[in-house]
């Protein structure tokens, strides 16, 4: 059993080193501030979204 948990970990991490190709700085740089952005513009509409509905309840609210 041991010996079949080493040899699983020993091709995961060969398999990690020389197979997986890793994104060169400037790719990673833009997809880090895509997701950014996206997040950021994402927050925005869905707080614009809590204060319209937040400002109709109140004002269904106030009627009772």
């Amino acid at each position: 059993m041991r010996e079949k948990l080493t040899k699983v970990w020993k091709e995961y991490f060969t398999e990690w080193r020389e197979k997986v190709e890793w994104p060169a700085f400037p790719q990673l740089f833009s997809t880090t501030v895509t997701v950014l952005v996206g997040s950021l513009l994402i927050a925005i509409v869905i707080g614009l979204i809590d204060l319209i509905f937040s400002t109709i309840m109140r004002g269904v609210y106030s009627l009772f």
